[in-house]
């Protein structure tokens, strides 16, 4: 018989958050808190060989092209300096010689991600966009990747909650990454991870199953120009959901369709609309005739080089859920916004709900 919890023994405060979602059962707390723990081992394998992968590809990069952190003056090196000396720091105390192979080691992730910030934009274009040779993904959406891989591993790292995140979406983009710095480390990774088995396992599905997202172009791109797609940046976390909500014109639509697909990363550019229309698959048709469409509307509102999209049911597949009435947001003023970025809620909720209000006290 499995064995329930003691609160006790991880606090109070860290296992309500499992029984809130459980409902207040303390057995599938239980189950769902080792879940928990199974799958941000099984992330966390992905991650260590992913950022090995990336520190060595970015390492023979600068190699290439200038002078290591114990040959100044290699711009990352210098702007990092205080890092590097830590290291070194640390390394004599071990009684060990700070070489450049042990401060490659030894530095953080956040090191290398700083690397891709807007001040490396000259460094980008003369070397570091030869790390990622396999994409066509510009610097500002690497370093969204690398962003949300780098919270999502301070959040494992601090054994935080992934009960409601989508964690086979999380090691898809991890695999991506890889995949960009070379296909054959990517296969590999893919070959060895347990995350999308272990996501099979979930005791439970998150309540709130349904994203309510900001969306005046996006509502326009799906209910005037017949495009059934949700276009969002590429490297944002997504939760576990299967619906989508629009909010626009101060009131959440009330047609909600079923997320059918989620890419996480589509080269938006004509050449792959072409590419996309001419598959004869009728998601790869979806997903082209949304690139053509944005293409050609002025001004660009989507004019990024990778974008993630879901790929929606239509207004009038069975799939889709119809709302009674629109939710009116009818709060005003200063600090009144509902939606300025992604919200949560169970589809319960939005069927009962007659203003906003009501979702707020949800």
């Amino acid at each position: 018989m499995p064995v329930r919890i003691d609160p006790a023994w991880l606090s109070r405060p860290r296992f309500a958050e499992y029984e809130d979602a459980a409902g207040g059962d303390a057995d599938v707390a239980s189950r769902l808190y080792e879940w928990n723990a199974r799958a941000s081992s099984a992330l966390f394998e992905v991650i260590h060989h992913f950022e090995v992968l990336l520190r060595n590809a970015i390492v023979r990069q600068l190699e290439h092209d200038g002078p290591t952190p114990l040959l100044p003056p290699g711009t990352p090196w210098v702007q990092g300096a205080k890092r590097i000396l830590e290291v070194e720091g640390r390394l004599k105390q071990l009684g060990k010689t700070p070489t450049a192979g042990r401060i490659y080691s030894n530095v953080t992730f956040g090191f290398w991600r700083t690397m891709f910030e807007n001040e490396y934009e000259e460094l980008w274009r003369h070397s570091l966009k030869f790390v990622f040779r396999h994409s066509r993904a510009d610097r500002p959406v690497i370093l969204a990747y690398l962003d949300s891989l780098n919270r999502l591993r301070n959040r494992i790292a601090h054994h935080g909650s992934l009960i409601e995140l989508d964690v086979r979406g999380e090691v898809q983009k991890i695999v991506r990454l890889a995949g960009w710095i070379d296909p054959e480390a990517a296969r590999w990774m893919r070959s060895l991870e347990r995350v999308t088995a272990i996501a099979q396992e979930r005791p439970i599905d998150p309540p709130r199953n349904v994203i309510v997202v900001p969306a005046g172009e996006a509502w326009e791109l799906y209910e005037t120009y017949k495009q059934n797609v949700y276009i969002f940046p590429a490297g944002r976390s997504v939760r576990v959901v299967d619906h989508l909500a629009f909010y626009a014109d101060q009131e959440v639509k009330p047609v909600i369709p079923r997320i059918l697909e989620w890419f996480d990363a589509i080269d938006w550019s004509k050449q792959n609309a072409a590419r996309l229309l001419k598959t004869g698959d009728p998601l790869d048709k979806i997903v082209g005739s949304a690139i053509s469409t944005t293409k050609a509307r002025k001004p660009r509102v989507w004019d990024g080089s990778v974008y993630q999209v879901f790929v929606l049911s239509g207004p009038r597949d069975s799939e889709t859920q119809t709302l009674p009435a629109p939710i009116t947001h009818s709060r005003r003023g200063r600090g009144s916004a509902f939606a300025q970025g992604q919200r949560y809620h169970a589809m319960s909720e939005l069927l009962t709900a007659r203003d906003t209000a009501d979702l707020a006290r949800a």
